[in-house]
């Protein structure tokens, strides 16, 4: 059975702020806003918290649901997750 680890808020903001209303996979703009009025992104792990990966902004991506799904259920899912880690290392040095 998988151990639940609760995620820290602070990142979740700092990482929906860094990606200022755009996708980080596919750059495209937050597909809505929500009902409070902030662009609609949803923060992925590039390293489950259940594998014991880190809840810090250096593996956390902020993902349009769309890339969020792939990531989680497409045929590509893991080479596109190895794309967002680099994509995440490039981020983090800005």
């Amino acid at each position: 059975m998988a151990c639940h680890r609760s995620r820290s808020l602070p990142v979740h903001r700092y990482v929906l702020a860094r990606a200022k209303g755009v996708c980080e996979g596919c750059r495209c703009e937050a597909p809505f806003q929500t009902q409070q009025m902030t662009p609609y992104l949803e923060p992925h792990h590039t390293i489950r918290l259940a594998d014991d990966g880190p809840d810090h902004p250096s593996s956390v991506i902020a993902l349009c649901p769309s890339c969020h799904r792939r990531v989680h259920y497409s045929h590509d899912g893991e080479a596109y997750n190895a794309r967002l880690i680099k994509k995440l290392e490039k981020l983090e040095q800005s």
